[in-house]
Parts: structure tokens; sequence; C-alpha cells
């Protein structure tokens, strides 16, 4: 597995990426996981059982919101946030998913932010946190018509794998990147 690719393109300019400050970004992630939200239940599919489906998960994710920090938070998770012009335009999360691996979920950036550059940035972020804080494995699962992130987790050195958690879409996608080896890499750098 080889360590993931970093782009040399930069967010607009002023873009920065930082970690979140609890104290201070509860109400703003609150609102970017909101908008994360409707922008899955705009996207829902058309049969009626894809819309069910579409609305358990939508409670999963209701639930994360009003939990929040909750399984994103100390010791075990994080949440990387990308800010331009002192507005949050973006999100990306980690969690624990079981004993030495991770899992990234919500990476939503703003539509007027959106571009080719976010979601890889904000995924380096995390697979970074992720080996800061002792993972092995980092899994992610996407959905099929989400063609550049499928594209960029690819590039980055993630691997399709089976599904490992019922995931409430038609078709959905899993991968997974192995950290041991990237760690490996930077020690012997």
């Amino acid at each position: 597995m080889r360590t993931p690719r970093r782009t040399n393109q930069e967010s607009p300019p002023g873009t920065k990426l930082r970690r979140v400050k609890w104290t201070k970004d509860l109400a703003a992630v609150r609102r970017l996981f909101q908008d994360y939200r409707q922008w899955l239940a705009e996207h829902q599919g058309t049969t009626a059982s894809a819309r069910a489906r579409g609305q358990r998960g939508l409670a999963l994710i209701d639930t994360q919101i009003a939990e929040l920090p909750g399984v994103y938070g100390p010791p075990r998770g994080e949440i990387v946030l990308a800010v331009a012009q002192q507005q949050l335009v973006a999100c990306g999360a980690l969690r624990e998913l079981e004993p030495k691996i991770g899992e990234i979920k919500r990476i939503y950036v703003r539509a007027d932010h959106r571009g080719p550059v976010f979601g890889p940035r904000l995924t380096q972020a995390l697979l970074d946190r992720a080996w800061q804080l002792g993972y092995e494995r980092v899994r992610v699962d996407t959905l099929p018509t989400m063609t550049a992130a499928i594209k960029f987790y690819q590039e980055m050195g993630f691997v399709p794998i089976p599904s490992y958690w019922p995931h409430p879409a038609p078709g959905a996608l899993f991968f997974e990147y192995t950290l041991e080896k990237a760690k490996s890499r930077r020690r012997g750098a």
C-alpha cells in the first residue's frame, strides 16, 4: 500500500484546515452536518424501498448531530474543518469503528466552495490524525454516484472491501486504507 499522494493544489486563497475546537465550533459543526444531511435527503432514491432505507440513514445522522461531539470527539475521534474568510466551509470526521480501525465520515463541502481539492485534503488530514491516534486501518463508505470521491479514494491508496455495515443506500461502496505501511515509511524517512 502506498502512502497517500499529497496534492500540490491549494484550496481557494485563504482557506485553511484545522482540527475542531469543540467549545467554539459545536454549533457550526452541527450546521455543516445538517447541511450534509439535507444534501443526502435531496439525493435519495426514487423507489419506496430506497426512500425507506434512506430515512433510516438520515435518522442515524440525526442521532449523531444530537449527540455531537459523540463518537467524533476525544479520545478516539476528530473533526477537521476547512475555514475560508473566517467561515467554516467544509468538514470531515473520524471515529473509532473498532479497536485499531477508524472510519472517515461526513466529508462535506458547502456548495459555494466545492471543487476537486477539498475532499482529498480533508481525507489526508483525517488519515494523518488516524495515524496519530494509533489506528492501523481506516475505512470509508460512499455512494456509487459520488464518482469524484471514489476516484480520489482510489488514487490515495484506498482499496475496495466488502460491506462492513448494513448501509441504507443500495449499491454503497466500501474502501479501506492501511496505515501501518505508511507509518513504516514515515519512520524510515
